[in-house]
């Protein structure tokens, strides 16, 4: 019981972070989910309590909501996930995470590329691909965060749209991981209680967001998704 309560507030704690920096919640939740949950179930469980989380945070925010994005970003997730569902037991994924921490870092800090015209389906592709990789290692938010502050979307705004794409992402997994078999019924009180607690995460995280200072919360924002790509790095070359 005691692992239990445990995860029960780290969840909370994961989720009023991401509520206020937009990210890095998701994962942190899920490097800590080993050890209290069997391996098979982790992917899983963390997916339906990050819908909670994520979808809470988009509806505290739905004013700023950017539905351009989200729209092209829901279409491709339905057709990576597809994809993914039928190959997650099929490919090693081992170095995976070194491809997504390389296109968060050029994002972050590579120089702006400047196209005359909007590069077409940008969105489609990063849908199918956050989707994808998330049915196999679990947390991508990382991906759709960077592409939107690179369109220079005002903090509520980003927050709350990476948070409505990760909802998608999340809903597409847990439906396909349903109809591959698990079992999430087994699971349902620590679902439930973790459910719970990033809710109220999200909805303290969004009234703290609401106080940080624009520019502190973009150089925040930009250090978080660094280290984050760099914890990536480390973790799978060590």
């Amino acid at each position: 019981m005691t692992n239990e309560i445990l995860l029960v507030l780290l969840a909370f704690g994961t989720s009023t972070l991401t509520a206020i920096t937009g990210i890095g919640g998701g994962m942190m939740l899920i490097a800590i989910m080993p050890g209290f949950l069997p391996a098979a179930a982790i992917i899983p469980v963390h997916g339906i309590v990050q819908l909670f989380s994520n979808s809470s945070r988009a509806f505290f925010g739905l004013r700023f909501l950017r539905w351009e994005f989200v729209l092209a970003f829901t279409s491709g997730s339905i057709i990576g996930g597809l994809v993914a569902a039928g190959i997650t037991l099929e490919i090693n994924l081992e170095y995976t995470p070194l491809v997504i921490a390389a296109y968060i870092l050029f994002t972050v800090w590579g120089p702006k590329l400047e196209f005359k015209k909007p590069i077409k389906g940008e969105f489609l592709l990063i849908g199918a691909v956050q989707t994808g990789l998330s049915m196999m290692v679990g947390a991508t938010g990382p991906l759709g965060q960077a592409a939107l502050l690179r369109k220079g979307l005002q903090r509520d705004a980003l927050v709350v749209t990476a948070a409505l794409m990760m909802t998608f992402t999340h809903l597409i997994k847990i439906m396909l991981f349903a109809l591959l078999g698990f079992s999430f019924i087994s699971y349902w009180q620590i679902i439930i209680g973790m459910s719970v607690a990033v809710v109220a995460g999200a909805l303290l995280g969004t009234h703290i967001r609401y106080k940080i200072p624009e520019d502190v919360f973009r150089k925040a924002l930009k250090w978080a998704l660094t280290l984050l790509a760099l914890r990536m790095i480390y973790i799978t070359l060590a």
